[in-house]
């Protein structure tokens, strides 16, 4: 062992203690691959090429990096040979006899980390090569086969180091495989649930903060198992290598150096390392805390009581179970009393930072000098019925068109694109809510109206960072705190994609009403210049669209279509895509639009027009019925309906009912004390529509009484 040949004695002697991992890794990726590989050339004969792409694409998927089963499988292994390779160091007597042999523990670290590593790596190699060559023998392109095969291996065995040297780390802080197994759980689960534990905090707490994929964004930065498996979900980039690399050059690192400074006593010991049992007690203890005093909050109706009663049972029990895991005795529950109370402690002044906002996370204002832009939106009462996403289409092998909308989130969007021409409207309206809040608390800025309206809205800081709030405000108050930035036209061009369609672009305009749409295309004698001066008047009338105009029920609804979006939007016997489309894209025609109604009047399209009572067989009304309770002087409010025939009748609820879909696109509307109708036509159809708050809803009201009570 003291000559040259050092390496490939302890390699051979490694392999031979080890031979079980061998064969349960060649076992498993020979089922994996080849077996799989000749199992998909059974399932189609691949005489014409649609079957034959079928099997190139089902072999591709086989052998590529993002395989569910190989992810999973690879994850196992790393875990099985992590902990296996380094077994030895849990007997006192194999630590011993190793530790006298003249080999330094580096070489001998190095023998068992490698011997780890190839046990997965070749037999995934050869399996995968082989399989690579069946499938090309099946009919695949030999190159491209193999290349995604390689890249895959190459890539995996990459990823693989990671958790691998994760389980490693593990089996060196402990002494015992159980403990370790339990440790390797802690490395891959205590910051993502610390991240968990921090976002909840934030959302029970603090009333400004909307950063709700805080934890989803961070568990695969914070745990080597999430890191592993969120890089086979995306494209392989440059950068992703690098991580992956850097990652696994600090685990390798951190193994190596705790390999040689683990004492040879600590074989048997929970923990190998006597310093690190106070961290992880109290970093354990503190975690289990906050996570009871939450469960118990929570459950409590948020009453402090119940929050200290579950920082007590989460913290207390947690320290006492980490005690019997640390000493195997029972009577060792209490042997750290000052450790528990910290932790308590700490877990207390955690939640009292979310709970009493001691950071000033919900008044914090950045100083007009250091912001660079700003953007706000409401989430809900205005502009919410807004598409954000982009339209792709293809083909398939045999021709056929497919399509998918690929949606963008609203945040995203706005985020990216809405930059208000006076930034200081957004701090204006954060500096209106936090001064109310300051004064008269939340409660009474909430006072007792329901529901809210959220306004979020963004920082951009020239420092680079991007903050954002959101604001719960009442809607009978963000209507007039929301109106200027309504006005602002950066606002306008961030929230409606549309304003940024040019007239090259256009190939078509659709128009509905009530349901009915019309096409305008050069196909069907419109010329561009028609269609281009409709973009033209619509988008003016768009961009200098009042809050309040924008509360008025649309008469009718249109989109303007690319070349895409135009194949989409009609559909073909060959290309069927009119659903995947669908509704979506359509914009509003505001009755405040006189200029964009005048140029579809032109063009022989009406919108507006109210509905023919001769065409309507039935309509269901129902409503809020205010009713006399069985208890003298108290009113009862009932959900109440009744089917209306009466011609007479018919014809004033036809003069007065509004088409229901069109609800969405009125801005703060309250649409509460409206009765709503389902309107039966001649032709067998039906349609939701309303009539609003007046007098022909009162009217209707008593209706519905008088028909219930008969």
């Amino acid at each position: 062992m003291t000559s040259r040949s050092w390496f490939f004695r302890g390699m051979t002697e490694e392999f031979k203690r080890r031979l079980w991992a061998v064969a349960l890794s060649s076992l498993a990726f020979f089922f994996t691959f080849p077996v799989s590989m000749v199992y998909l050339t059974t399932q189609s004969d691949r005489s014409d090429a649609r079957n034959l792409n079928y099997f190139i694409d089902s072999a591709k998927e086989l052998l590529s990096y993002g395989n569910g089963w190989t992810v999973t499988l690879m994850a196992i292994m790393a875990v099985v040979l992590g902990f296996s390779g380094f077994s030895y160091l849990n007997s006192k007597r194999k630590v011993d006899f190793y530790h006298s042999l003249p080999v330094r523990r580096e070489k001998q670290f190095l023998i068992r980390y490698l011997c780890g590593i190839l046990i997965a790596a070749v037999p995934y190699l050869v399996f995968a090569v082989i399989s690579a060559q069946i499938a090309a023998a099946a009919g695949a392109p030999m190159g491209e086969i193999m290349r995604t095969a390689l890249f895959g291996w190459a890539y995996q065995m990459l990823s693989f180091l990671i958790p691998y040297t994760a389980a490693v780390i593990a089996a060196m802080l402990t002494g015992n495989t159980v403990v370790g197994l339990m440790g390797f759980g802690v490395l891959n689960f205590y910051f993502p649930l610390f991240v968990l534990l921090w976002q909840g905090l934030a959302e029970m707490c603090l009333e400004t903060f909307c950063s709700h994929n805080f934890a989803a964004d961070w568990a695969g930065r914070l745990s080597p198992m999430f890191f592993y498996i969120s890089g086979f979900d995306k494209t392989v980039t440059g950068g992703m290598v690098l991580s992956r690399l850097a990652a696994a050059a600090v685990f390798i690192l951190i193994a190596a150096v705790l390999h040689k400074k683990r004492p040879s006593e600590a074989a048997g010991r929970a923990m190998a390392f006597p310093l690190s049992q106070p961290f992880i007690r109290i970093m354990i203890t503190t975690e289990f805390s906050v996570s009871g005093l939450m469960f118990f909050w929570n459950l409590g109706g948020r009453s402090i009581g119940w929050a200290v009663f579950g920082l007590l049972a989460g913290g207390v029990i947690c320290h006492c179970v980490i005690e019997i895991i640390y000493h195997f005795d029972f009577k060792k529950l209490f042997c750290h009393k000052r450790q528990m109370v910290f932790s308590l402690a700490l877990a207390f002044g955690f939640f009292a930072l979310f709970f009493w906002d001691i950071t000033g996370y919900d008044s914090w204002l950045p100083d007009s000098g250091q912001m660079d832009s700003a953007a706000a939106y409401a989430e809900n009462g205005a502009d919410s019925w807004v598409d954000y996403g982009t339209l792709f289409l293809g083909k398939e092998e045999n021709g056929r068109s497919y399509g998918q909308w690929l949606r963008e989130s609203e945040e995203e969007h706005i985020t990216d694109r809405m930059i208000l021409e006076n930034s200081d409207l957004a701090l204006e309206f954060a500096r209106t809510w936090i001064e109310s809040w300051n004064q008269t608390g939340m409660e009474a800025v909430r006072g007792n109206s329901w529901p809210e309206e959220r306004v979020c809205v963004i920082y951009r800081m020239k420092n680079g960072r991007t903050v954002k709030r959101v604001y719960d405000i009442p809607e009978e108050n963000v209507k007039d705190l929301f109106r200027e930035i309504y006005h602002d036209s950066g606002y306008k061009k961030g929230r409606y994609p549309l304003l940024e369609m040019t007239e090259d672009q256009l190939k078509g305009v659709q128009v509905s009403h009530m349901g009915k749409e019309s096409l305008l295309s050069e196909k069907e004698g419109f010329s561009r210049e028609e269609m281009a001066e409709l973009l033209k008047l619509y988008q003016k009338e768009l961009s200098n669209l009042s809050l309040e105009q924008s509360g008025e029920l649309p008469v009718g609804e249109i989109r303007f279509l690319d070349e895409l979006r135009l194949q989409a939007a009609t559909g073909t016997k060959d290309q069927e895509m009119a659903w995947v489309y669908g509704s979506r894209e359509y914009y509003p025609i505001y009755p405040a639009f006189q200029e964009t109604i005048g140029a579809l009047l032109k063009l022989n399209i009406k919108v507006g027009d109210p509905m023919d009572p001769a065409a309507i067989r039935s309509v269901w009304v129902e409503a809020e019925v205010e009713t006399e309770s069985d208890f003298p002087g108290d009113i009862s409010v009932s959900y109440m309906g009744y089917e209306e025939r009466n011609r007479d009748a018919i014809e004033r609820i036809a003069s007065e009912m509004k088409y229901s879909s069109y609800i969405e696109y009125c801005s703060f509307g309250d649409f509460s004390r409206d009765v709503f109708l389902r309107v039966r036509f001649e032709d067998d159809s039906d349609e939701a529509f309303f009539v609003p708050d007046g007098e022909t809803a009162d009217w209707l009201r008593e209706r519905i009484k008088a028909n219930a009570e008969e």
